[in-house]
């Protein structure tokens, strides 16, 4: 009579064959999260070896100041790419707010008023176009960008308003902690924008509708309302940024901000707002703005051809979205 055997035992793993998937494991999740702001780090310790004072006080000053005007825009594109959208003509929006601004400033700080509320028309044209009509935003906002060169051309036959009033001129020339008025300006303006994206109903709907517009819809949310409201915000924001950046210069200029809106969706992508729509988040926008410029300003200090700047800002910009498609993949 034949005895039975028993299984053979597993071996158990040892420690060498389980430390390195573990470790892995918990660090993935880590990077995932925080890749963003290590990719920053990074990019900040490589030029600053590269150039010890690209960390200077003058430097990081210069940065912010570049940063103001183009994140403000980035802020505002964030608002509509959450959405599935994007704004082409968010730029040529706050080109012609500083015309309106330039035109109306005799009229005190109501100028300031009245530029906000074309900005907000042209909006409001983009959003029922959009969510009411239908129109692929890429075709609504392409047209408008056109329109919106010309508008800013015609105000003032193509010319720039200079010898603005003192009122204009002091919006951002007051100083704190160091830095100019349109940096706080900047901050101001995010603060408030992530706030109502965050923490509102509003926001929530903005979320929402990015996410899957038919389940917002279903789950009775007032669609196409929000998704009409997102360019509304997004314009009036850029009509905020065009006469930041008159009060600046001291001048409204019609063909102020050259490819500024290519440089605010880049900021937002490069922060991994997703273009589909549904995932972002301000403070992920200001740090892509900040990685914009900050690389803008370190090819500057190394010294690298004007020519060849366009290709590290490309490539950077490919780069994210092939993160954001392989993670995507992945999940």
């Amino acid at each position: 009579m034949s005895t039975p055997t028993s299984a053979p035992a597993t071996p158990t793993p040892t420690k060498a064959a389980t430390s390195v998937p573990g470790r892995w494991a918990r660090l993935g999740p880590i990077l995932k999260r925080n890749g963003l702001l290590i990719f920053f780090a990074f990019l900040l310790i490589v030029f600053t070896i590269a150039r010890p004072e690209f960390l200077s006080q003058a430097n990081i000053r210069n940065i912010l100041l570049s940063a103001s005007v183009v994140g403000v825009l980035a802020l505002g594109q964030t608002v509509v790419i959450l959405t599935g959208g994007f704004d082409i003509g968010i730029a040529k929006s706050a080109v012609v707010a500083g015309m309106v601004v330039g035109l109306t400033a005799g009229f005190g700080p109501i100028g300031f008023v009245l530029a906000i509320a074309a900005t907000a028309l042209v909006g409001l044209v983009n959003g029922f176009l959009i969510s009411r009509a239908k129109v692929n935003p890429f075709v609504v906002t392409l047209g408008m960008y056109t329109i919106l060169t010309s508008v800013a051309l015609l105000i003032n036959d193509g010319g720039s308003f200079i010898n603005l009033p003192a009122w204009l001129l002091g919006l951002v020339s007051w100083q704190f902690l160091g830095f100019p008025g349109i940096v706080w300006w900047f901050v101001f303006i995010a603060v408030v924008t992530h706030i109502a994206l965050a923490y509102t109903r509003w926001g929530g709907h903005i979320y929402a509708v990015g996410g899957n517009i038919e389940a917002a819809r279903l789950a009775g949310i007032k669609s196409n309302n929000v998704l009409a409201s997102a360019y509304v915000v997004a314009a009036a924001i850029a009509g905020i940024a065009g006469i930041m950046l008159t009060s600046r210069l001291g001048t409204a200029s019609p063909v102020a901000l050259p490819a500024a809106e290519m440089d605010s969706i880049a900021a937002v992508v490069i922060g991994g707002t997703k273009l589909s729509g549904g995932f972002g988040s301000i403070p992920r926008t200001l740090v892509g703005v900040l990685i914009l410029m900050a690389l803008q300003s370190g090819l500057v200090l190394m010294g690298v051809n004007p020519y060849y700047q366009g290709m590290f800002k490309g490539a950077i910009l490919i780069l994210a979205v092939a993160v954001d498609v392989i993670f995507g993949k992945k999940k």
